[in-house]
């Protein structure tokens, strides 16, 4: 056990902490969690949060916490420190969910559930990502681990205990960090005809999590209950007024955001009600169901029932593979999919040099590394394809698990940090301004960028209409991106001057001050 459990762990660090810092903060969501952490010290307020010099009521503080926290460690609040909390989280959540597969299974179980978890496209990629849903989802995991071992031992005080983590989730994110978990283990106590004798347990862990959330709620005050509370969540779920997608947009998103396990996840939900899984089964259903009934949808809120479908499925390669490496038709199916993956590399080389220069360029200039991680990747893939010919399920098997870690190690030491120096950086607005960043105040129209105002260091005033500046303010530096203000140009133009011009993914963006200035 401690030697699987070790190599998860070296496996799940090198993933999701190589390279962590490398990469700039992309907008909108990861510069937003730095700005707030960062003005949280400045200020010496830890308790409300500010974004750009202005309140912040539409999140709790708990994730701020956590950045400053690793902001002590390293020094100052960068991009490691920032997406540390994250990457920490995901980590825990893949030791939780070999934990959980052991109980459940037995270490092989424990040992997939954790890879199938490490290595799907979504899990990876929030991870490396500073957003909150990882420590929101990795709290919801805890309660339910830590309640499904206490009903295990029979042990209530434990089990009322159990929901204190629940109270960090609705710190980080909302109510359904207690709702979600609650919900699960009221459906697995029903299940286990256990609801008469922990149902003063349950309720008592609910009060106890409840209470210790509220205390911030009473010390930041009213105007968060009614932000928060009642706007951000309730008339969020129950009247959306932004995500609005349609009843079917997480069927497609867990599609291709679960890839490539979601390929198996049919035959796992099958074999899991089969074998009676019943926790990650109710654990992800619920889930789904809870976000699927609300307007506001985005694939990020899935994240929380991860690990449900990690368990689902590694359990089911536990059960399953040898049968689908022996059996003849599925061995096909899986010949099929190992061509599939050495197309892959070949694909796009070919890619580089077929499809627009300015989609490719950035790959086919860039490091001549690339070829070798794609060779890597192909001869992978071969080696899967002739241990399904041999019929060796563990080296088949063992190809399959190499071939999606290098493909995760490939996207943090060589995708990510290749698109971000090239396109994705808010460092190429914000290095070109020099001095000005620090002598003059800035200004942006017509849009809002939390990446700037983290790389500028100061707040700045995103303005609708030019007619918002002042006619008696010289010293001024105004930021315009270029395609939607075309029409503005002319009167732009009447009382600034475009002084430099940059490319930021595939716009540009034209920098102006005032004449004579």
């Amino acid at each position: 056990m401690k030697l699987r459990l070790a190599v998860l762990i070296i496996l799940a660090g090198i993933l999701f902490f190589f390279n962590l810092g490398v990469t700039s903060l992309w907008d909108p969501d990861e510069p937003r969690q730095a700005i707030m952490a960062r003005e949280m010290m400045d200020r010496g307020d830890y308790i409300r949060p500010y974004l750009n010099g202005i309140p912040y009521l539409e999140k709790p503080p708990f994730y701020s916490w956590m950045i400053i926290a690793a902001a002590r460690i390293s020094g100052t609040v960068d991009e490691f420190a920032s997406r540390a909390p994250s990457a920490v989280a995901a980590l825990l959540l893949v030791i939780m969910t070999f934990l959980l597969g052991c109980r459940l299974g037995d270490e092989r179980a424990g040992f997939f559930s954790g890879l199938v978890l490490v290595t799907n496209y979504q899990f990876l990629s929030n991870a490396r990502e500073s957003v909150m849903d990882m420590t929101f989802a990795f709290f919801i995991g805890l309660v339910i681990y830590l309640a499904f071992v206490s009903l295990e031992k029979d042990k209530r005080l434990s089990f009322v205990l159990s929901f204190i983590p629940g109270a960090f989730a609705i710190l980080t994110k909302g109510p359904a960090g207690l709702v979600i978990p609650v919900g699960v283990v009221f459906f697995y106590l029903i299940y286990k005809r256990s609801l008469r004798r922990y149902i003063v347990p349950l309720v008592a862990g609910c009060l106890l999590a409840t209470a210790i959330a509220s205390i911030w709620f009473l010390i930041a005050g009213e105007s968060y209950i009614r932000e928060f509370i009642l706007k951000q969540n309730v008339t969020r779920y129950t009247n959306a007024f932004d995500h609005i997608e349609s009843p079917w947009y997480y069927f497609h998103k867990l599609l291709f955001n679960f890839m490539p396990w979601s390929l198996f996840l049919p035959f796992a939900l099958f074999g899991a009600w089969r074998r009676r899984y019943v926790l990650p089964l109710l654990w992800f259903v619920l889930i789904f169901l809870f976000f699927e009934l609300s307007q506001s949808k985005r694939a990020i809120y899935l994240l929380s029932a991860y690990p449900a479908l990690a368990l689902l499925t590694g359990l089911y390669i536990r059960d399953a593979w040898d049968g689908l490496v022996e059996k003849n038709w599925t061995n096909a199916i899986l010949k099929v999919f190992a061509v599939s993956l050495a197309l892959i590399p070949i694909c796009a080389v070919i890619a580089m040099y077929v499809l627009p220069e300015e989609d490719m360029a950035v790959f086919r200039d860039g490091p001549m590394s690339v070829y070798i991680y794609l060779a890597i990747l192909f001869l992978t893939g071969c080696g899967f394809l002739v241990m399904l010919f041999k019929k060796n399920k563990h080296f088949a098997l063992s190809f399959f698990l190499f071939f999606l870690v290098f493909t995760g190690f490939f996207y943090g030491a060589y995708y990510m940090p290749l698109v971000d120096r090239t396109s994705k950086s808010l460092t190429l607005i914000t290095d070109p301004l020099g001095d000005d960043k620090k002598t003059k105040k800035i200004y942006t129209l017509g849009f809002n960028s939390a990446g700037i105002i983290f790389y500028i260091g100061k707040p700045i005033k995103a303005l609708s209409d030019i007619k918002e500046i002042k006619e008696d303010e010289r010293d001024i530096l105004l930021i315009v991106e270029e395609k939607p203000t075309m029409h503005l140009r002319e009167t732009l133009e009447k009382s600034f001057v475009p002084v430099k011009r940059v490319k930021y993914e595939k716009d540009h963006y034209i920098f102006y001050v005032r004449k004579n200035g």
